[in-house]
């Protein structure tokens, strides 16, 4: 089923203004980057995570992105594959130039704000 992929979607939305995308995924608990994210108490690196909130802009934008600054990343809590599967990304956008734009994002796991994010991206 994911084979050797990190997540799968099960959901994602992007609004009508193109402004707010809602996305859950499903991690795959074995993949090898949990056996070295902790050995015996694996967590979602919180690298995958930004690099999720990429590929959820990419996919809604159908466009190639790159991160340019991470202004406030902030991290509540850990995304542990045993327990929390399921992990939701709600993600705000804003234009801020003709290839540029904002993102704000929340991304929840286990009913709990697990991290809050702040960026700027270019179109490449």
């Amino acid at each position: 089923m994911l084979q050797n992929k990190l997540y799968y979607l099960s959901f994602f939305e992007v609004s009508e203004t193109g402004e707010k995308i809602s996305a859950q995924i499903h991690l795959n608990r074995e993949h090898p980057v949990f056996e070295g994210h902790f050995p015996g108490n694996p967590i979602l690196p919180g690298v995958c995570t930004v690099q999720i909130i990429l590929e959820l802009l990419e996919k809604a934008l159908v466009k190639e992105l790159m991160l340019t600054r991470a202004g406030n990343i902030k991290y509540l809590g850990f995304i542990s594959p045993e327990t929390m599967t399921e992990v939701r990304f709600d993600l705000v956008l804003k234009k801020t130039g003709t290839n540029a734009l904002s993102c704000s994002a929340s991304v929840l796991a286990g009913g709990n704000v697990v991290c809050s994010f702040k960026g700027e991206y270019l179109e490449i």
